[in-house]
């Protein structure tokens, strides 16, 4: 019989026959996307035998006989909420990167389980070993941790002056590390509107005078010494020393986003994929449909020269539409591969789902198609991971979009087979329809760029564009007034100036969109498809499809906020307590708030009106902006002599260095000489919970040696409580009595139920024990709603995966 909370959970009624490899559609209330960002999702075991490759959409390691052709799917582990990077250590241990979980897992291949877990705070992107050391990259901490591969602690963070490290690679003797910036920028900073010159004529006779706007700037152009008196390294990429582990150097001005890295086996240079950001360039129509190069950069291990090979060298940009680009164009790179020799490589493009031969000379000899000439974003690939098995002639490619691997016969340049990573790809229909229109660079009018070419991965470039159009019209836009409440009608002017790229996560309920809310909803965004992208508007249907995926995306964790969810008692230098009570109920002036227009009570920090350009002393009028993003917004310092990672702060154009200076803004009447109250509100918008619970993902992996550790057991109860809150569900897996089960928490009886009929429930001192006995758990918060398909019922059809194949009805 079922437990009660179980037949409230799955089908009603009776339970239908699936086979092993069902066709049930995962709910969409029980799959939670954060889009993960994978960065070396694939990889072969040493001897060549297993090629293993993260399911990123069902959390798990996938391991294939990579002996047989097809490949065949042997192993399937559960592992942490999206794993983005794999790497096996020997042929049975494999470590897994798992970015949302903030968590590397130690996968035993034999025991079929995880072993261990490491957390690594915040965001670990990737994973690369070197003697007795293993280096992670931990991308939102901008740093490298390095971790003893026999015992796992941790044995030192290596800070970088560079921003979201991901990529990493190894020299062929092994004596360094480098590392690729995945945002590294482009050294572009602002000048502000106050320092910066008028804007040219309108081209349209008909437009008013433009508005005072900022400046994109080069921040080594000599004519503005006087006001940047910072300085931007723009690193992008850096060496670290395996034995000293200290970086010994950084290289420059490889690319503005720098998403793959190999070594060359032979040479010891270096190869990076990157696009590299023309935001220099001001204007749309100046812009349409190249606004990024996609290339390679070649850094030479001897003396870190440059040599960038531009993947896409014969493409006419003026002309457009251009089918004979869009025929072979190459589009965001994301991954390179050498030949043990060294005398080629393979390259991913991402965007236009090819992989393309490239000569040592960074010349393209070849392109392989994975998906057909046929422009279809619903079908589209994605690759994102390769692995090259040279002795059988094999290139895997993993494909992020497709959840699919694709192989490729190297001798004839062509895909012979394509399975799938998993078992069971849980992602719902909603995604899987929508999700091609964010990156497919087909749709452009040359096959260049996407949406994702700023948007990285559904984020952002952290870059400022002046996207404004001398000849375009005049919009107004109507909209209640922050402060007054009252519907008006804003005027605004085509030539808006420089903004900041913004992250399409977290969307969902923040209509009206973009800075100055001209944007009713996500799918009035429609019209770049020809203006920006110089391909052909979508239809309403596939707009339609495009907007609904997009409002899939959530915002992962703060960092910032504490287990429990509840806020750091010191954070930034400042109380953060003491900031949310200034925020929500002392007024900056008068009797106003800040929370009366960017509401957190509870909210995102917006209430969705408009702030008109006086009201701020900005000559623009803004939408409310949410804030829920402010913690990622603290590297931009424009302090005398300071050294700057971004060159672009916080409000629309990115003019503040951060919210202690913009609260410093005159307008702020009572708080701008406060330091105190200043610093307080920085620490609470620092740490404002971004809508997703700090437990989800947060995994413990329990053993004989840590099951009586009191940390370990505080962490635990904290993942219950939080279960009981409804903040999280609690799932658990590994083995109980030496046999492999899943687990799901049910807070209403507090226990533990299992995924197999008959076994359990279980309390968790009951769980406590077997673990002390030699039993292995991993206990992870997830997702909401997500609990019983994650621990329990992987395809929801009704059948616990511990069950074999049956008809079965519920009482």
């Amino acid at each position: 019989m079922r437990h009660p909370l179980l037949h409230s959970l799955l089908f009603a009624g009776a339970l239908a026959v699936f086979l092993e490899q069902s066709q049930a559609q995962v709910p969409s209330s029980a799959f939670v996307n954060f889009e993960a960002r994978q960065t070396n999702p694939l990889r072969l075991s040493p001897d060549g035998r297993w090629l293993c490759a993260v399911n990123s959409a069902d959390a798990r390691l996938s391991v294939f006989d990579a002996t047989q052709t097809p490949p065949v799917l042997t192993y399937e582990i559960p592992v942490g909420i999206e794993p983005v990077s794999v790497n096996p250590l020997t042929n049975d241990e494999v470590w897994v990167v798992n970015e949302l979980s903030d968590s590397v897992s130690i996968v035993s291949l034999s025991r079929g389980i995880v072993t261990d877990t490491i957390n690594v705070k915040d965001e670990p992107a990737d994973v690369v070993f070197a003697g007795a050391f293993a280096f992670v990259s931990v991308a939102g901490n901008n740093e490298v941790r390095v971790y003893s591969t026999s015992t796992h602690a941790l044995v030192k963070t290596i800070p970088l002056n560079g921003q979201q490290p991901r990529a990493l690679a190894v020299s062929p003797n092994g004596t360094r590390i480098y590392v690729a910036f995945a945002e590294s920028g482009n050294r572009t900073t602002l000048i502000p509107a106050d320092k910066a010159p008028s804007q040219p004529k309108p081209t349209n006779r008909s437009l008013p005078q433009p508005p005072k706007v900022g400046l994109i700037v080069d921040a080594t152009d000599t004519t503005w010494r006087k006001v940047i008196k910072y300085t931007m390294p723009d690193n992008d990429v850096a060496e670290i020393d395996t034995s000293t582990l200290a970086v010994t150097r950084y290289f420059p001005r490889v690319g503005t986003s720098n998403l793959g890295l190999a070594v060359q086996p032979t040479t010891g240079d270096i190869f990076v994929t990157n696009t590299d950001a023309r935001n220099l360039v001001h204007f749309e129509p100046n812009l349409r449909a190249h606004f990024v190069d996609n290339r390679v950069t070649r850094i030479s291990n001897a003396g870190g020269a440059l040599r960038i090979s531009d993947l896409n060298p014969g493409v006419n940009y003026s002309v457009l539409p251009n089918p004979s680009a869009q025929a072979t164009a190459l589009g965001q790179p994301t991954a390179i591969v050498f030949a043990p020799q060294g005398t080629f490589a393979y390259v991913a493009a991402f965007g236009s789902d090819r992989i393309a031969k490239m000569n040592a000379d960074g010349t393209v000899a070849s392109r392989i198609d994975l998906a057909g000439a046929a422009v279809n974003p619903r079908n589209k690939r994605g690759p994102r991971g390769l692995a090259l098995n040279a002795g059988s002639g094999k290139l895997y490619s993993l494909n992020r979009i497709s959840n699919t691997i694709s192989v490729v016969d190297t001798a004839a340049n062509a895909v012979v087979s394509e399975v799938p990573v998993g078992g069971f790809d849980p992602t719902p229909v909603v995604i899987k329809n929508g999700r091609g229109f964010l990156y497919d660079a087909r749709l452009s009018g040359n096959g260049t760029v996407s949406c994702a070419s700023c948007h990285l991965d559904g984020t952002n470039d952290r870059l400022a564009w002046d996207l404004g159009d001398p000849n375009g019209q005049m919009q107004n836009v109507v909209g209640p007034a922050s402060l007054t409440g009252a519907t008006t009608t804003f005027p605004m002017h085509p030539m808006k100036g420089p903004m900041t790229t913004q992250t399409l996560k977290g969307l969902k309920n923040l209509a009206p969109l973009h800075w100055r809310g001209d944007r009713a909803g996500f799918t009035s965004f429609s019209p770049a498809f020809a203006s920006l992208l110089g391909g052909s508007q979508l239809t309403p249907a596939d707009m339609d499809a495009f907007a609904q995926f997009v409002e899939t995306m959530n915002l992962p964790p703060n960092p910032n906020q504490q287990l429990d969810r509840t806020l750091p008692p010191t954070h930034a230098g400042g109380n953060p307590a003491a900031g949310m009570n200034t925020f929500r109920t002392e007024p900056y002036t008068t009797t106003i708030s800040c929370n009366m227009c960017h509401k957190v009570d509870p909210g995102p920090g917006t209430d969705k009106t408009f702030t008109s350009g006086p009201v701020m002393q900005q000559p623009q009028t803004m939408k409310v902006p949410q804030l829920r993003t402010l913690y990622q917004k603290k590297f931009f310092n424009t302090a005398s002599g300071a050294v700057s990672l971004d060159g672009f702060g916080l409000t629309h154009d990115g003019t503040d260095p951060g919210l202690f200076a913009f609260i410093s803004r005159p307008v702020f009447t009572n708080f701008t000489n406060d330091t105190v109250r200043k610093t307080n509100i920085s620490a609470f918008l620092l740490c404002l919970d971004t809508g997703t619970a700090p437990a989800v993902g947060f995994t413990r992996t329990v053993t004989a040696t840590n099951v009586a550790d009191p940390a370990v057991t505080n962490d635990w109860t904290v993942l219950q409580s939080q279960a009981a809150a409804s903040n999280i569900d609690l799932i658990a897996k590994g083995t109980v009595d030496g046999a492999q089960r899943g687990l799901v928490y049910d807070p209403v009886n507090n226990s533990y139920l299992s995924d197999k009929t008959g076994v359990g429930p279980f309390s968790q001192a009951e769980l406590q024990a077997k673990i002390a006995a030699g039993d292995i758990l991993s206990i992870t918060g997830v997702p909401l709603g997500s609990g019983v398909r994650m621990g329990i019922d992987r395809d929801l059809d009704g059948r616990l995966d511990g069950d074999p194949l049956v008809v079965a009805a519920l009482p």
